[in-house]
């Protein structure tokens, strides 16, 4: 079968003994044959977009009447526990709160739309009313957000 270069194929590798090609240019070890044919990314950042496409967002649940009424419940109690920055510390009470995060990517379809459900454990600072937020050890979250509000536990 005659095809471009049949007559080097069956040939074995060349061998340079110690002359200046060898010299120039040493064998070079598996690794760095193999770190010459690895993958590399052309489109930067497309990976990451590829992945961000995948992030399974859900519609916000709208909590029903009695849902919302206890959660306000909550709220109350717990401002009069944490109203002040010294009954804060006294108490320390402890909540796990979910709560909704809508979707910021603008490249996404579920952007300003659908969003995630995330879970936040930590010491209840501060409920403010007039920012309609609460403060858990360093998060800040929107009452409208919230979805479900456990009191793990207190010191005092």
């Amino acid at each position: 079968m005659e095809f471009a270069y049949s007559d080097i194929i069956g040939l074995r590798r060349p061998v340079h003994d110690d002359d200046v090609f060898s010299r120039r240019h040493p064998k070079m070890t598996r690794l760095n044959r193999a770190k010459i044919f690895a993958p590399f990314a052309a489109l930067t950042g497309f990976d990451s977009a590829v992945r961000a496409k995948e992030i399974p967002y859900v519609p916000r649940h709208i909590l029903d009447p009695e849902e919302a009424y206890a959660l306000n419940e909550k709220l109350k109690d717990l401002y009069l526990k944490t109203r002040t920055g010294v009954l804060a510390r006294m108490n320390r009470i402890t909540v796990r709160v979910e709560y909704f995060e809508v979707c910021k990517d603008v490249n996404n379809d579920a952007y300003g739309r659908l969003g995630l459900y995330h879970s936040h454990t930590g010491i209840l600072w501060k409920v403010n009313p007039v920012d309609q937020a609460i403060s858990v050890g360093e998060k800040v979250i929107l009452f409208s957000d919230i979805s479900t509000l456990n009191i793990i536990g207190r010191l005092s």
